[in-house]
């Protein structure tokens, strides 16, 4: 997330409900799987990709890990993470899902705020909500080229009117900008001075490979399967910023290269 003086936090919980949606994709019983599994019903209802194999008994199974870890703690860390997941569950119902009409109302909104000529880049669940392979997405991903107050100053007010959750992230967030990124971007429209565009889709193929969470690789493969990006630009792009790997410690560069050519991998290799 970048730097402001505006605040654009995630929902409450959001991380949580994150790890646990990744962690059942991979048939993996952790606490956080757990926990989505007590709240699947409703996490389905919101529109969340919750796996349909969820794990059983999850109340019982949650607070049994919980007591082989800590049995002094368990039953006050049970409560405090049924608490998180239900301030989620609430959060995400008042900030609703946005889908493309939300996108498309917030676009309008806020070109009527710029004051300047200024550029705004969508990226994450935003790009795949207007793009078409997904139905909604809960957050809407941004940044401002060049950074704008009057922008930043306007999101709170219409995060709250139109009920969308908006944050200040880009692929450079995550791992080294590549070059010639805007000239990738594409172009979506203009309100009023500011120019609205997808961030160019080989960073953010590239980013959501790094992060490896389910829907990330699920995007991966839209994006490649749709031919918005080649696989073996993909590759070209990843070794381009292989030797600045070093600037982001918590990134293995072998790992990552690894995942992206696992990524790029089709059925028939």
């Amino acid at each position: 997330m970048l730097e402001s003086d505006v605040a654009t936090v995630a929902l409450p919980g959001e991380d949580l409900v994150r790890r646990g949606i990744d962690d059942l994709s991979k048939g993996v019983e952790s606490v956080p799987a757990l926990l989505v599994s007590i709240g699947a019903p409703r996490l389905r209802r919101l529109g969340l990709p919750v796996p349909e194999k969820s794990i059983p008994s999850p109340e019982h199974r949650l607070y049994q890990h919980l007591s082989r870890t800590d049995p002094d703690a368990a039953h006050s860390r049970y409560n405090a993470l049924i608490r998180r997941l239900v301030s989620f569950e609430r959060a995400a119902e008042c900030a609703r899902l946005a889908d493309a009409k939300r996108i498309w109302q917030f676009i309008r909104a806020l070109g009527a705020e710029a004051q300047t000529d200024s550029r705004l880049y969508f990226t994450g669940g935003a790009t795949a909500v207007l793009l078409g392979w997904r139905e909604t997405t809960i957050d809407v991903d941004v940044r401002f080229f060049p950074e704008s107050d009057a922008l930043f100053r306007a999101l709170p007010g219409l995060k709250e009117t139109l009920q969308i959750n908006v944050e200040l992230a880009s692929p450079s967030d995550f791992i080294p900008e590549l070059s010639g990124w805007q000239d990738r971007s594409i172009y979506i429209t203009r309100e009023g001075k500011l120019s609205f565009y997808h961030y160019d889709l080989y960073a953010q193929a590239l980013a959501k490979i790094e992060r490896g969470h389910s829907q990330d690789a699920q995007d991966v493969r839209e994006m490649l399967q749709r031919e918005l990006i080649d696989a073996e630009e993909v590759l070209r792009y990843f070794e381009a910023i292989e030797p600045e790997l070093y600037r982001y410690p918590a990134i293995d560069p072998a790992s990552f290269r690894r995942a992206v050519e696992a990524s790029l991998r089709t059925e028939d290799d």
